[in-house]
């Protein structure tokens, strides 16, 4: 089988990467060139920018794939710019969206592929839910053979997720003593997949002719809440955390660049219903749970010394919250 990853060094598609090459499937990537490929002479890469249309052409001249998954399309334009593209000239096109999607609130506390695409808050979500309208539409109309994939939050090595980002500035201040904060009362329950146990779901669709015409989420079955996921992220690091609750709302007031993917996703209790994957893919299951994940991410960093471990937007913006909350209260 031969597949493109338009992208393909990214923090999900790189395991993916990785796992199509461990079951011997020829992997392309088209992108700019401006990250150096950990992957050496494994993998076939094209250099174009995907927004330039005509270098793409020129890049992939003559190529035709099984498989071409697109991990950075955002728009309805840049979808509608690919099924131009790549009309004709593969048998699967795979569409990375979201599972911040489904409805908010949620209306069930279990969400299956059925559950209604709605999300009045962020306009990511929205803009992911017209995406896959259209190539609905390309599919019953044109017979565009597509497939979509609704990750949830997925982590890979190095990531810390958190409230206030995903690098090392929440568990620097950890190590530092200081206060971190947690949305609403830090009891909702939340999922978070590691990116090695995404792409086995992943890797099991491509290729796959049932998959066509379909939309799918693959998650890990474990919940947790949000005050667990930062005590097993102190855990992995040896220390207790001082953690303050802040509702979300409250950091959507301040911070609205935060408070989007709070009020429009986070903020609520997430489950999802993986029983479609697992039929689809027979034999798929998760297998990093998170507490194991914060040691891989911690071993990571231990072993990239040379990388700053706090961006200072955070933590100005941490801090500046902390004294906000305790002004208001």
């Amino acid at each position: 089988m031969k597949i493109l990853f338009v992208g393909g060094t990214g923090n999900i598609s790189a395991s993916c990467t990785r796992e199509a090459l461990s079951q011997g499937i020829e992997v392309h990537h088209l992108n700019r060139g401006m990250t150096a490929s950990p992957f050496g002479d494994r993998v076939t890469v094209h250099r174009a920018d995907i927004k330039d249309r005509n270098s793409v052409k020129e890049a992939l001249r003559g190529q035709r794939f099984d498989v071409v998954v697109d991990w950075l399309v955002m728009t309805k334009e840049a979808l509608e710019a690919d099924i131009q593209m790549f009309q004709g000239i593969t048998s699967q096109y795979v569409f990375i969206s979201s599972a911040s999607v489904y409805h908010k609130p949620p209306r069930y506390n279990l969400i299956t592929e059925s559950t209604l695409a709605y999300n009045p808050y962020w306009p990511m979500s929205q803009r992911k839910t017209e995406c896959e309208q259209r190539l609905r539409e390309a599919f019953t109309q044109d017979g565009f053979p597509m497939t979509i994939v609704r990750p949830s939050h997925t982590y890979s090595d190095g990531w810390f997720p958190s409230t206030f980002g995903k690098g090392f500035t929440v568990p620097q201040r950890m190590l530092d003593g200081k206060e971190v904060i947690v949305h609403g009362d830090g009891t909702s329950l939340w999922t978070l997949t590691h990116s090695d146990d995404f792409a086995r779901g992943f890797v099991g669709l491509l290729g796959n002719p049932a998959a066509i015409g379909e939309t799918f989420h693959i998650t890990t079955d474990e919940v947790v809440t949000w005050n667990q996921v930062h005590d097993d992220m102190a855990a992995a690091l040896g220390v207790t955390p001082k953690i303050v609750h802040i509702p979300s709302e409250v950091i959507n007031r301040f911070f609205p660049d935060t408070g989007v993917g709070l009020i429009g996703d986070r903020q609520y209790s997430l489950v999802f219903d993986n029983t479609k994957i697992k039929r689809f893919v027979p034999g798929f299951q998760c297998k990093i749970p998170f507490h194991e994940g914060m040691r891989r991410s911690v071993a990571w960093w231990q072993a990239h010394p040379e990388i700053p471990r706090v961006e200072q937007k955070i933590e100005s913006d941490i801090e500046s919250m902390l004294e906000k909350w305790s002004a208001l209260k």
